[in-house]
């Protein structure tokens, strides 16, 4: 025990006078040596600054980041999700672009090109990169060969790089007399010092003083360790490679729109995901950082300089990594041999030739920037439709998805709903003309006349297939009210409370009551309903302008949409059984009144008082397209723009919200034996007449009746017009339905214009037969033109099985006969044979 002790003594002694013995040999051979001259105070300078190398790499660097992540890690955690974009694609996997940085950060984004201070605190120009789930091994082979050889090395334990350190004199000395002049040289930036420059904004610049480079420099030597420690923490270096592959510069367009990370670049560069890329790609994006590849033509000087760029990188330093990276020599004949045909020039960004048609037809003022620039691209192609993606991402996971989602697959093709979208907005313009005259100041229809302090009610048109998959989709506007109103969704985590929705259903709500009368199973489209304010005459028409007691038949109730009669109908059907309804579906009872008494369950629904979201709405003519057309043992999900996701994890895919969420078996809550009565009474609006005159709230689209369409098997239909105590101030109109066709394509729909709020209503006297029921006929051509390509023959009833072939009493003889093949047997004989069969 004390030969150890003695033992650890001395080898403290030791340690202690080594450092002690160097400095006096130093000083007193070198610092105050006087027959060295004036070179003792270069060599005292040389080792002064050695020894603030090596005290910068092995001490101060383990100790700040150590030190700074315990304060740091959730602010850098921060700042790499805010530069986190999700990448969008359609139905047909086509690679649409990534959300505007607007739409996707958590908290604050700067989409400008300068730093913005915020009190204390600077917020630098986003960047957005799509996050990759694994980093492409040989992109990060040669990134490293080439920008941090020494990595987590000897030379580099923790983020800055000894030999890079030591370079500056040498370089500066260099630069100096290239340049003739005093010049601050350069050392080699680690990746850690990169992620510090991209993140924080602070690159290279030609014009940089000398004392503005040495502040760069140190502020990326402070941040890189801690930045290095916190991406590699427990030995595991994932996340520093996966940074790697999300935030570096690799590409920007003409004008400078840069591109970052491999995932977003890939896929403009070479059309194709990350993970799909051959090792000459991969080596070539790896190439590229700091010599980031130059997109589209521009002048002939940039393509100089454009071409000049992309042989180096594909010539230069993607073939160095190939020949010193590479030890099979099979192998590294291919990939060199790769490289050289791409040498040839840099490509186009690749866009699939039938979206650039898209764009040059639908958005033609952007297609060129749209090529380059995957923000762009998804602004175009998805103007409205990325708001509706990004609420229901968000009421899945509130603000925090980029933390679960990198991608996301939308139902519907988006070259089809950008055309859509176009007819749309054409046909609002004939609107927006006709009903000029009764628009209350500051609202219009047209979208050309929305700018200013001109606004758009909320306009939605859209529909979705048997299964709830949306395949039209508009809206007006960036607030995506068709999934719920702004002030049901929590601020802090861009949830959405469904209980807080308070915009009304108007007279849709009677879908409701036609349920619960259908259930019991006691009425027919020719019974009688009380009404107190009938008209003298003319009770089989809409006229409601009477004040008299007297019987209306269930189908002009329903067609016309008379309160009095349904009223007094559906409090007989109990008001447990619409309350069930009303709950059933997920709509809201309205509140309870200053007395403390509620509105009874019939009065809401039929007076169009109970509350939901436009999608709500939808889901209840779903989930009533569903039981009619045969498929009511199957739940029917809310609609839904989403038809998958790309997890940044795999194992965030058991994790996830569950897809059904919120999902509705029919026949839970419609009996089957109420189909017959409720087709009826809900096909009504489109296809009631009496004495051979059209009635109905949705007459002006009469022909869209399914007895009067070859192509048509149902269509019903409600419409609804929510106005303040005022019943002339309209602050909404819609119409909610449901169609199937021939070929068995199904779809239901909601169309909305409106601004649920009473105390803005936006026009005066307008129904839904003004301002809805035009949108809803382009909409429905629309989905007769998508029905015709996407026929769903499973959703039509079986067909009847043919009547037995009656025997004959020569029957066992001509089956003898045909016993060889029936060779005996007439043509009609072995036709009939065999049909029986």
């Amino acid at each position: 025990m004390l030969a150890l002790l003695r033992t650890l003594t001395r080898a403290i002694e030791i340690l202690i006078s080594v450092p002690v013995l160097v400095l006096r040999f130093l000083a007193e051979n070198v610092a105050f040596n006087p027959r060295l001259g004036w070179i003792r105070y270069v060599a005292v300078g040389g080792i002064g600054y050695v020894a603030f190398a090596f005290l910068l790499v092995y001490v101060v660097a383990p100790l700040r980041g150590i030190a700074g992540q315990s304060y740091m890690s959730e602010k850098l955690r921060y700042d790499a999700e805010r530069w986190l974009a999700t990448a969008i694609y359609d139905a047909k996997g086509n690679f649409i672009g990534t959300f505007d940085p607007r739409l996707d950060s958590l908290r604050d984004v700067n989409y400008t090109d300068s730093a913005i201070e915020v009190g204390d605190y600077t917020a630098n120009p986003d960047h957005k990169s799509i996050p990759v789930r694994e980093t492409p091994p040989h992109y990060w082979n040669c990134l490293v060969y080439h920008e941090d050889r020494y990595l987590g090395g000897p030379l580099n334990p923790y983020g800055i790089d000894l030999a890079g350190v030591l370079k500056i004199p040498y370089s500066t000395v260099v630069r100096s007399l290239a340049l003739k002049r005093p010049t601050l040289g350069v050392g080699g930036s680690t990746l850690p010092m990169q992620f510090a420059r991209v993140i924080y904004k602070t690159p290279p610049s030609s014009s940089e003083g000398g004392l503005t480079k040495l502040k760069r420099k140190m502020k990326e030597w402070w941040l890189a360790p801690v930045i290095y420690h916190e991406l590699t923490r427990g030995g595991d270096d994932t996340p520093l490679k996966q940074w790697a592959a999300n935030h570096i510069w690799l590409a920007q367009r003409t004008g400078g729109q840069p591109l970052h990370g491999v995932e977003v670049t890939s896929r403009i560069v070479f059309g194709k995901e990350a993970k799909d890329l051959t090792i000459a790609e991969q080596y070539v994006l790896a190439s590229a950082v700091n010599k980031p590849i130059i997109l589209l033509e521009g002048s002939e000087k940039l393509n100089e300089v454009r071409l000049d760029r992309w042989r180096y990188i594909t010539e230069v330093r993607a073939r160095t990594c190939a020949e010193k990276l590479i030890p099979n020599e099979a192998q590294k004949k291919d990939v060199v041999f790769e490289l050289i045909n791409l040498a040839g020039g840099p490509p186009d960004p690749k866009v699939k030739p039938k979206l650039q048609d898209a764009l040059e037809k639908h958005a033609p003022g952007l297609a060129k920037r749209a090529q380059a620039n995957p923000i762009i691209r998804a602004n175009a192609l998805m103007p409205s439709a990325r708001f509706g993606v990004r609420e229901e991402m968000k009421q899945g996971y509130g603000f925090a998805w980029r933390d679960h989602v990198r991608g996301v697959t939308t139902t519907f093709d988006a070259i089809e709903n950008l055309a859509f979208g176009d007819k749309v907005r054409s046909e609002l313009a004939r609107i927006d003309v006709k009903i000029t005259p009764r628009l209350n100041p500051g609202f219009a229809l047209d979208p050309v006349k929305v700018k200013g302090d001109t606004r758009s009610p909320d306009v939605i048109v859209v529909a979705a297939d048997e299964r709830g998959q949306i395949v039209r989709y508009y809206e007006a506007g960036e607030q995506a009210s068709y999934f719920g109103s702004a002030f049901a969704r929590d601020a802090t985590s861009g949830m959405y409370d469904a209980g807080l929705e308070a915009r009304m259903v108007a007279s849709t709500g009677k879908i409701l009551a036609a349920i619960a009368i259908a259930n019991e199973g006691k009425d027919t489209a020719g019974s009688l309903y009380l009404d107190t304010e009938a008209p003298a005459r003319g009770l089989e028409t809409c006229d409601k302008s009477g004040h008299e007691r007297h019987g209306r038949k269930a189908i002009v109730a329903f067609a016309c949409s008379l309160n009095n009669p349904l009223l007094n109908r559906a409090a007989l059907a109990g008001q447990d059984r619409i309350g069930k309804l009303i709950g059933g579906f997920g709509f809201n009872m309205p509140p309870t009144g200053p007395s403390g008494e509620g509105t009874p369950p019939s009065t809401a629904v039929v007076l169009g008082q109970i509350s939901g979201s436009p999608r709500r709405v939808h889901h209840m003519s779903g989930v009533l397209l569903g039981a009619l057309i045969g498929q009511g043992g199957k739940a029917v999900a809310p609609p839904s723009l989403v038809k998958a996701y790309d997890y940044t994890n795999p194992a965030e895919a058991a994790r996830a919200p569950a897809r059904g969420d919120g999902a509705i078996m029919p026949n839970t809550l419609i009996r089957r034996g109420a189909h017959g009565l409720l087709k009826t009474l809900l096909e009504a609006p489109l296809c009631y007449t009496a004495n051979g005159t059209q009635h109905g709230t949705l007459k002006s689209i009469g022909q869209w009746c399914a007895s009067r369409r070859p192509d048509l098997r149902l269509h019903f239909a409600k419409t609804g017009t929510q106005v303040t105590l005022d019943p002339n101030a309209t602050v909404d109109t819609l119409i909610t339905g449901g169609l199937q066709f021939q070929n068995g394509a199904a779809y239901s729909y909601v169309v909305l214009v409106g601004t649920g709020s009473p105390s803005s209503p936006w026009a005066r006297s307008v129904h839904a037969a003004q301002a809805a029921s035009p949108l809803l006929d382009v909409l429905l051509t629309d989905l007769a033109a998508h029905a015709k390509a996407n026929a769903k023959p499973h959703l039509l009833p079986p067909k009847p099985a043919a009547p037995p072939v009656a025997m004959r009493d020569d029957w066992p003889a001509m089956v003898g006969r045909g016993a060889s093949g029936g060779a005996g047997l007439t043509a009609s004989d072995r036709q009939r044979v065999f049909s029986a069969n």
